[in-house]
């Protein structure tokens, strides 16, 4: 993997296709994971505009005849069958889970509760779009249907036998980097990395272990699925800490209002 750099359309990075289909499957069982612990639908189709529901049509009876003047005898049910929004999920069991969507105090369980009835909803649902968008990214859903999947565009090599670069528009770096960071707090809680120094000392591990070309450890020893992860949280790391400093460069190099100058078109 290469640092991600400003090109004039965005930021690229080139990654080999192993890289690309971890990253993606990390990305994918996450957004899943999130999706699960939430209660949030799986992805819909948009709806029909001209598919209104009628005053005439089942247990919708009920609620249009309800009007504004009762709304404390309308149900979450009801509103969901009329707005396709449903009330909160339950409370994320997976601590992993609770480390994207944390408590909005500590202190406070009232103000936790209500906060999180109010926005895990929409939290969840941001955090799960971006995370699916940054994996389409990587691994395009043609490309993941394709039957002979070895000849998928993204895989192949380019005329100077490097594979084609991972381009992030600038409207979407901001996700990309957003993906990223859920990926990285998930597997820290796994990895059990509480700290700075935690993190650091993984980083340390990973990268002297590669200097040295040690080999992943037999799987029965339980080593071997903690080395895959730590290299994946490195990668992970590494993809956002060069698109930051990128994206850093990028706004302080973009001449300001105040100082007369414009935006490009």
């Amino acid at each position: 993997m290469t640092p991600f750099r400003a090109m004039r359309r965005g930021y690229e990075s080139r990654m080999d296709p192993v890289e690309r289909a971890v990253l993606a499957r990390v990305a994918r069982d996450v957004a899943t994971m999130v999706r699960d612990e939430t209660g949030l639908p799986a992805a819909a189709p948009e709806p029909d505009p001209n598919d209104v529901p009628t005053p005439h049509t089942g247990s919708t009876t009920r609620v249009w005849n309800k009007g504004l003047l009762a709304p404390d005898e309308i149900t979450d049910g009801d509103l969901a069958k009329l707005t396709g929004i449903s009330s909160v999920g339950p409370m994320p069991q997976d601590p992993a889970v609770r480390r994207l969507l944390p408590d909005a105090s500590r202190d406070d369980q009232a103000v936790a509760g209500e906060f999180r009835r109010l926005t895990q909803n929409d939290l969840a649902r941001e955090k799960v779009e971006r995370l699916e968008a940054f994996a389409d990214l990587l691994e395009p859903p043609a490309s993941r249907d394709d039957p002979e999947p070895e000849k998928a565009p993204w895989q192949t090599l380019g005329r100077h036998g490097a594979p084609p670069p991972v381009r992030v528009s600038r409207e979407s770096a901001e996700a990309v980097a957003g993906a990223l960071t859920d990926m990285r707090l998930v597997i820290a809680q796994r990895l059990g990395l509480e700290s700075d120094d935690d993190v650091n000392a993984l980083t340390d591990q990973v990268m002297w272990d590669q200097q040295m070309g040690r080999e992943i450890p037999v799987a029965a020893d339980g080593r071997a699925a903690r080395r895959f992860w730590s290299g994946v949280f490195v990668a992970a790391g590494f993809a956002l800490e060069t698109l930051m400093e990128v994206m850093i460069a990028d706004l302080r190099g973009r001449p300001r209002p105040a100082d007369g100058g414009a935006e490009d078109n």
